[in-house]
């Protein structure tokens, strides 16, 4: 039997390990998937790490002109078209690595590459969830408070969420709402919530289209997720709408592996994933 060499390997990691990591990847993201992804075709190889995000200042009802009298011919009045930029950086990674002595290779069972390479894509899909739920200039931190910290969420601050997201014309389609475990199981003891929560799918439908989906109340979709950022007693949970935020990364997780031995006889793999992420719509959240 040949040897397995570096390039064997590179190969298998390239083609095998990678796409087990990115199957896990895909299916334990709660959070990302629920963003805004119109931007990411703009960020390729060789492209740059930045999107410049147009924002146009008249698609408002004020910038329309109406007309009343027909038959006269319609005089137009133009608008100016002002154009802000908001800039999308691709500039973080995730890593995960492990090392491992080459006479693992003759002790350890058959699955346990399996089982390593789906553990890569979980870690990385809980970093990125937990960046964005945490970060206090382009993630969850970063919007305005509703309710008190340590305080149960009642009905009443739900529905002040949702109608944040109604004065400011946030579309209904797109409207979500995170939770962690602990607001989870005290939204349930409120009726009102529980029954919004356990109604049944409509039709043939699927009650479960996306990881950590546990139900609807009113407007919102809800997800239960245990990587929100801590408050002073409990994690702060999140109401907002698909287009606040938006995010680019890589389809899915890169695979990188070789053989150490200037440190010893270590076989070495690691799994990264390329992402960035920035706040759109300020008043979306």
């Amino acid at each position: 039997m040949a040897d397995m060499t570096k390039t064997t390997m590179s190969t298998y990691l390239a083609e095998v390990w990678s796409m087990l990591a990115t199957i896990t990847y895909r299916q334990t993201t709660l959070i990302w998937p629920q963003m805004d992804h119109r931007w990411e075709p703009e960020i390729g190889v060789g492209m740059g790490d930045t999107v410049n995000i147009p924002q146009f200042t008249q698609n408002v009802r004020t910038d329309v002109s109406k007309r009343s009298t027909f038959g006269t011919g319609a005089s137009l009045t133009f608008v100016a078209n002002t154009e802000n930029q908001t800039q999308l950086l691709v500039n973080q990674m995730a890593i995960q690595a492990h090392r491992e002595p080459v006479e693992m290779a003759a002790q350890k069972m058959p699955i346990y590459n399996t089982l390593l390479a789906q553990g890569i894509g979980q870690a990385l899909a809980q970093q990125m969830d937990f960046d964005i739920a945490g970060d206090t200039s382009n993630g969850f931190d970063a919007f305005t408070a509703i309710g008190t910290d340590n305080v149960d969420v009642t009905e009443a601050i739900i529905l002040q969420g949702e109608q944040n997201l109604n004065d400011v014309l946030a579309p209904q389609e797109g409207r979500y709402m995170f939770v962690s475990p602990a607001t989870r199981s005290s939204m349930i003891q409120i009726d009102v919530l529980r029954n919004q929560l356990f109604t049944s799918a409509i039709g043939g439908l699927n009650g479960q289209p996306a990881n950590g989906f546990i139900g609807k109340i009113f407007s919102l979709n809800v997800f239960m997720d245990a990587d929100l950022k801590a408050g002073t007693s409990g994690k702060k949970n999140f109401i907002g709408h698909t287009e606040a935020i938006a995010v680019a990364s890589q389809v899915g997780v890169t695979m990188v592996g070789d053989l150490n031995i200037e440190d010893g006889l270590f076989n070495q793999v690691a799994g990264y994933v390329i992402y960035g992420f920035k706040i759109v719509k300020s008043t979306f959240g």
